[in-house]
């Protein structure tokens, strides 16, 4: 039988494991819990990777509560932010009363939830409501970040969650948990960040905060909606699974296929993790089930891969993290990201073991799908090319795009900036190495990620004040060591949740998401947490506030109109 093995070192004394990577059993002797008895995982548990001081944003719909499998799991529960019509801030009141961050089974009048799924797969406990086989996390002992966006349950269709014209602020609550210092945020579903700005995304990007999304679980998808083109990875600013630099998985069955459920070309598809075939909890009854979890449990699979690679290698940057994530690839034995030519695979299958086997501070620290992204917008002959190289003093109202009649705000153009200077830091980071320089990441986009934040306030006129959180900007995390005094490593979460509409009716209005997993889930959310940088000489960095709504040009009355007919389930 083959074997390998994976040392581990703690960050303070250098302490090595050696961990045998057993081959994994068969997808069928695991219950729905492929994912977690992955032979990497396991031998990683086994050593002491639990997610101990990583913080993660889970940003989805309300959770239960009291649903078994969550009774010791370190969560911290936050409601969302929601606008008005008007713009202004809003409370989210439903049918019943304002939502509240989570809810029991005897008031929810539900066993699970989209959200409740989500957070299983990172921190559950093995146990269910009918006392058989549940979810075991991938990561039990990490913090978690929970940010609530709506109320999720069968048949509730949560593209409109609360009363009146109100929607959720995705753009704010994403900037809140970055500020809070999450490493990690996970919105297993798709949607749109409306008018509110993309801020939120653009802080996420200059920290090296990992975002994980997924796609729609439809094998009717047009290739051309949903921030799809089925001729480049460009992204599409104007919903956050897409947007430039976020991780948008498909999801894939124990043997590597693509789960029958979305198999469908995306070139804006950049990863596939693990989703079908594993254990669903019911909503509407106690009992728990071996079903395709769609794209969304992909996503809180991949998250809790990315969690033990940052409690692994608590020197890696976020991107360095994601350089190894795509370069180290199933089958793909070449240390460079392949994106394949058919557009069904991205750059391929995550690989734990390699993931937790491979250094990533060997690599850039430039966040590769925006790189992918970004560049190939560029070399393409329609407007896409112009969409990253926009500039607001210029073109308030934004440029076209082929997809549909909604244009691509101006702000997009500080998506393309902030590529350019991840870029230009890394080389910078070279030089310094080449000249015999010591510390030479104080030079990396990460590092000078406050800077950036700063002249940005600057160029938008802010005042540079902190978000009413109190908590600044500065990224942090702390020595993790494998059975030895370490310390946090942020990572923070927040997902998001809505029920799938049909073809060519998928098109969300501002501050609209939907479910990117399983049918009968839905619903939206925020969330938050303090961080900072290993002890080293970085320089200082300043407080960086969420910003107040961009002034990104606002589709007219007639097209948003449209986007809500076509988000109605058929």
């Amino acid at each position: 039988m083959k074997r390998s093995v994976l040392s581990v070192c703690s960050g303070v004394l250098a302490v090595c494991v050696l961990l045998v990577l057993s081959p994994s059993a068969r997808a069928d002797d695991m219950g729905g819990l492929w994912p977690v008895k992955d032979g990497a995982v396991v031998a990683a548990h086994e050593a002491g990777l639990d997610g101990s001081g990583v913080k993660i944003g889970v940003y989805d719909t309300q959770v239960v509560s009291d649903y078994p499998g969550l009774s010791d799991a370190n969560v911290k529960y936050q409601v969302g932010s929601f606008r008005d019509a008007d713009n202004q801030p809003a409370k989210c009141v439903l049918d019943d009363g304002e939502l509240q961050a989570t809810a029991t089974s005897k008031e929810s009048g539900d066993y699970s939830s989209h959200g409740t799924h989500m957070l299983l797969w990172l921190l559950g406990n093995g146990r269910s409501w009918d006392g058989s086989q549940g979810i075991t996390g991938l990561v039990p002992k990490a913090d978690v970040l929970f940010v609530t966006g709506g109320r999720g349950g069968v048949g509730i269709n949560l593209n409109v969650p609360c009363k009146g014209m109100v929607g959720i602020d995705t753009d704010k609550d994403v900037g809140y948990l970055v500020n809070s210092g999450v490493r990690i945020i996970n919105m297993s579903n798709i949607g749109s960040l409306g008018d509110y700005g993309y801020n939120g995304m653009l802080q996420a990007l200059r920290n090296g905060v990992i975002i994980v999304s997924g796609r729609s679980n439809d094998t009717e998808t047009d290739p051309t909606v949903d921030g799809s083109s089925a001729d480049a990875l460009t992204g599409d600013p104007r919903f956050w699974s897409s947007f430039p630099g976020v991780l948008r998985n498909n999801e894939v069955g124990p043997d590597g296929g693509i789960a029958s459920i979305s198999d469908v070309a995306d070139a804006n598809v950049n990863i596939l993790s693990p989703g079908d075939k594993t254990l669903v909890p019911s909503v509407t009854s106690k009992k728990i089930s071996i079903d395709s979890g769609g794209t969304s449990t992909g996503a809180a699979v991949l998250s809790g891969y990315l969690a033990l690679a940052v409690q692994r290698w608590p020197e890696a940057t976020g991107n360095q993290i994601l350089q190894s994530l795509v370069r180290n690839t199933k089958g793909n034995d070449s240390g460079e990201p392949r994106l394949d030519p058919g557009h069904k695979r991205g750059f391929g299958q995550v690989d734990p073991a390699r993931l937790l086997s491979v250094d990533p501070t060997q690599y850039p620290d430039v966040n590769p799908i925006l790189e992918a992204q970004v560049t190939a917008a560029a070399r393409l002959k329609d407007d896409r090319s112009k969409w990253y190289t926009q500039d607001c003093s210029k073109n308030a109202e934004g440029i076209g795009n082929v997809l549909d009649d909604i244009q691509i705000p101006c702000q997009a153009g500080e998506i393309g900036r902030e590529y350019e200077r991840q870029k230009a830091a890394w080389a910078k980071v070279e030089e310094c190495r080449a000249g015999g320089g010591s510390d030479c990441m104080r030079y990396s986009a990460t590092a000078t990620a406050g800077q950036a934040e700063d002249e940005s306030r600057k160029g938008s006129g802010s005042d540079g004040a902190v978000d009413e959180s109190g908590v600044s900007a500065v990224p942090s995390w702390l020595w993790v060591g494998v059975g030895v005094a370490g310390a946090v490593v942020v990572v923070g979460g927040v997902v998001l949740a809505v029920v799938l509409s049909r073809r060519g009716r998928r098109r969300p209005r501002p501050g609209v998401s939907a479910a990117a997993g399983p049918l009968p889930y839905g619903g939206p959310v925020p969330g938050a947490y303090p961080r900072s940088y290993p002890q080293r000489s970085y320089p200082q960095q300043y407080p960086v506030p969420v910003q107040s709504p961009v002034q990104a040009p606002q589709a007219p009355e007639q097209q948003i109109q449209r986007l809500r007919e076509r988000q109605q389930p058929r």
